[in-house]
């Protein structure tokens, strides 16, 4: 059974409503709602993409570090269209969109991995509304009631997931980079995952709220992720593979205003074209891998060393205990 985010339960009865990524959302008094809805900041806390050590096997490539950044001069194509296949947020994942855009852009690289699994095994999620959206998906994304995470967290999910497959690929952030760089991406085959909102509506951050750790946060109710694979100069559109509404062009300078309104957040995937898609770890690496981190799922008790903590802040409900999986073969 899934858990409702603190108090947001006691929320359900409020007034007004706010749509965030395909969720409903009742907006509660504030003298009965302690947690709270994270705001986007342009100046978002760094990612930690060392947080997992890359324990490759002797198949995966050296991993090497991508030139992303663009030549001094550089003159874009008039166009550029890859071949990209939308993955749909709904109904599995409704308020999902950050988790399926990663999912998308993984599957176009031909890692074979779905949105449920990628948002129930690697995304961190806070379902009591402490933490803020850099360091957690506030909520449920299988509820209409989950919030969202900024771009550190989905780091730490891509990450995580290509650690435990033993890729060479990792994400790398280009938040901050100017909208219009970030289509030089795509001209060199790499799709990018931006922070916009649903149907590009300009809006702002101004719901407030309280965390449970006290911090204070806005929140943009029309928040959403999705991936541009492409552009047309010439008809000043970009191509985006959109969650919600799967493979649409929307005016570039619409999308330019709205990324920077919602902090300029963007990720790309990089690796060596020879491990793109496979997944070089075996069953035993894997049962470690989540063990060590989620000893809970196991049936057993955390750890004390501190060198999983923060995979064990959370308790999303998996559950690998033989008991399970008995069940599971039967």
């Amino acid at each position: 059974m899934k858990r409702l985010i603190g108090t947001a339960a006691l929320a359900a009865s409020a007034a007004m409503l706010l749509t965030s990524c395909g969720r409903t959302v009742g907006r509660a008094d504030p003298a009965i709602n302690d947690m709270d809805v994270n705001a986007l900041s342009a100046d978002a806390a760094e990612p930690v993409t060392d947080t997992v050590s890359m324990l490759l096997t002797p198949d995966s490539p050296e991993q090497r570090e991508a030139e992303l950044k663009m030549p001094d001069g550089y003159k874009l194509p008039q166009r550029c269209e890859l071949e990209f296949k939308s993955v749909m947020q709904k109904p599995a994942l409704p308020t999902g969109c950050e988790v399926t855009a990663l999912t998308q852009t993984l599957n176009y690289y031909g890692f074979e991995i779905d949105n449920v699994t990628l948002s129930d095994l690697f995304l961190p999620q806070d379902w009591d509304g402490w933490f803020n959206m850099d360091e957690y998906y506030l909520g449920d994304p299988h509820s209409e009631n989950g919030f969202g995470c900024n771009a550190p967290v989905l780091m730490r999910t891509a990450a995580d997931y290509f650690d435990y497959i033993g890729s060479d690929w990792y994400p790398a952030d280009l938040s901050g980079t100017p909208f219009r760089e970030l289509l030089y991406q795509t001209d060199q085959g790499r799709p990018v995952i931006v922070w916009g909102t649903m149907d590009l509506v300009e809006s702002e951050s101004i719901y407030q709220f309280d965390l449970g750790c006290g911090d204070e946060f806005w929140f943009n109710d029309f928040h959403h992720c999705m991936t541009i694979y492409g552009y047309d100069l010439g008809k000043k559109e970009v191509y985006t593979a959109d969650p919600l509404a799967g493979n649409v062009a929307y005016p570039i300078d619409r999308f330019e205003k709205v990324y920077g309104n919602m902090g300029s957040q963007a990720i790309v995937l990089a690796g060596s074209e020879e491990s793109a898609g496979k997944d070089l770890s075996d069953d035993a690496y894997k049962k470690k891998w989540m063990r060590d981190r989620h000893p809970e799922w196991f049936g057993e008790e955390k750890t004390e060393s501190g060198e999983y903590d923060y995979y064990q802040e959370y308790d999303n409900p998996v559950d690998f205990t033989e008991d399970a999986e008995e069940k599971d073969a039967d």
